[in-house]
């Protein structure tokens, strides 16, 4: 419980709690920040764990399936409301709810078993956590068109971010300079949608 990498995944799952109950008042906004704060706790929490001493085999194991757990309940549940809540939980928006959580269940249960692939460099499909980014990038549009094609936008994105997940893509792990862009991107876009609460 007090291991530092588990404490960093839990707050990521915090993180996603309040982006589901910002999503349901229609603080899409907020939850925007929420799940990019979510994306940001779980870009630590590994190389925490490879630097903390002490870590038994069993450690291990347990702090990645929780790892495993949280990825579920971001790109999978959370996404999965946030779209059903900007649809105002219309019943077209349920197959691609369901499909978003789905293709995070399919695509997680196949990470645990395979890895990272004989190049241990390289995922199969596109990264939960890459999909979080794209998502709350995406709600940037809302307001800038109006909320129908926005919503057409969302839902299409979902769709593409469905096959992806579970797509045979060979997508380069983040690692170096390009882990560092990522989050300097994922700081932009929440500060965007900071500026947008002020506004």
């Amino acid at each position: 419980m007090f291991d530092a990498a588990n404490l960093l995944t839990l707050a990521g799952l915090l993180s996603l709690t309040l982006a589901i109950t910002f999503a349901l008042r229609g603080q899409f906004a907020e939850a925007a920040i929420g799940l990019i704060l979510a994306f940001f706790f779980d870009g630590i929490d590994g190389p925490v764990a490879s630097r903390l001493s002490g870590r038994t085999p069993d450690d291990r194991a347990f702090g990645a399936n929780l790892d495993s757990l949280v990825d579920m309940a971001g790109a999978g549940v959370t996404l999965a409301v946030v779209l059903l809540a900007y649809g105002e939980f219309g019943g077209w928006y349920i197959p691609v709810a369901f499909a978003l959580v789905g293709a995070v269940a399919m695509r997680l249960s196949y990470f645990n078993i395979h890895g990272l692939g004989k190049e241990a460099t390289r995922y199969t499909g596109l990264p939960t956590d890459q999909a979080i980014i794209v998502f709350a990038a995406v709600m940037l549009l809302d307001g800038l068109i109006s909320r129908g094609p926005f919503q057409v936008v969302l839902y299409g994105t979902s769709m593409a971010l469905v096959a992806l997940m579970v797509s045979s893509l060979r997508i380069p792990k983040l690692t170096g300079a390009s882990f560092y862009a990522i989050n300097g991107a994922a700081f932009v876009i929440a500060a965007l949608h900071a500026v947008r609460l002020v506004a």
